[in-house]
């Protein structure tokens, strides 16, 4: 069964999405900084765990960080894994 125009229409009348909508990396860094924010106010912390039962998306992403400042640190600005945008 082929994929043909009337079938995409269909799909996307019901507002099927084709796949990862395109963000950009700025945008991505601000909406997990902002539930990492959440976090804190709800936590009383920042101390996001890898595995964050409640969130792996953001227990993810704060590991993220935390890599990416450790090759800052060091000097390694080309992994750095977004700690700054040039």
């Amino acid at each position: 069964l082929g994929m043909c125009e009337e079938r995409i229409q269909n799909l996307e009348s019901i507002g099927f999405k084709w796949g990862k909508e395109h963000v950009s990396k700025q945008q991505s860094w601000v909406e997990m900084f902002e539930e990492l924010k959440l976090f804190k106010t709800i936590h009383g912390h920042s101390d996001v765990p890898q595995k964050c039962a409640a969130n792996p998306k953001l227990g993810i992403w704060v590991n993220t960080q935390r890599t990416g400042y450790r090759y800052f640190k060091a000097g390694n600005k080309q992994t750095c894994r977004g700690m700054c945008e040039e």
